[in-house]
């Protein structure tokens, strides 16, 4: 899936209080077109930074292409460059 980056949050880590575990992520707010809206879609990805996929930097205004497994977690993040108008 292809989407644009509109936003990035802050980076947070730190331990769960619910379950012990360590977190260490990045929220990474989306745009991208979707069969059943007119218009785009906005949407939000969570970027694990303790799983094994290695993430590339990624900027407000990149178009990044998102590969997920069956599972629906997130399994490479490739940028594609913006094309210049």
């Amino acid at each position: 899936m292809k989407a644009q980056v509109i936003g990035l949050g802050q980076r947070r880590s730190g331990t769960a209080k619910k379950t012990g575990k360590p977190y260490d992520g990045t929220s990474v707010y989306i745009m991208s077109a979707a069969s059943d809206v007119q218009g785009h879609k906005a949407g939000e990805i969570y970027l694990n930074h303790l799983s094994s996929v290695p993430y590339p930097e990624i900027n407000v205004g990149d178009i990044i292409d998102i590969d997920r497994n069956e599972a629906g977690f997130i399994e490479e993040i490739t940028v594609v460059k913006p094309v210049k108008s």
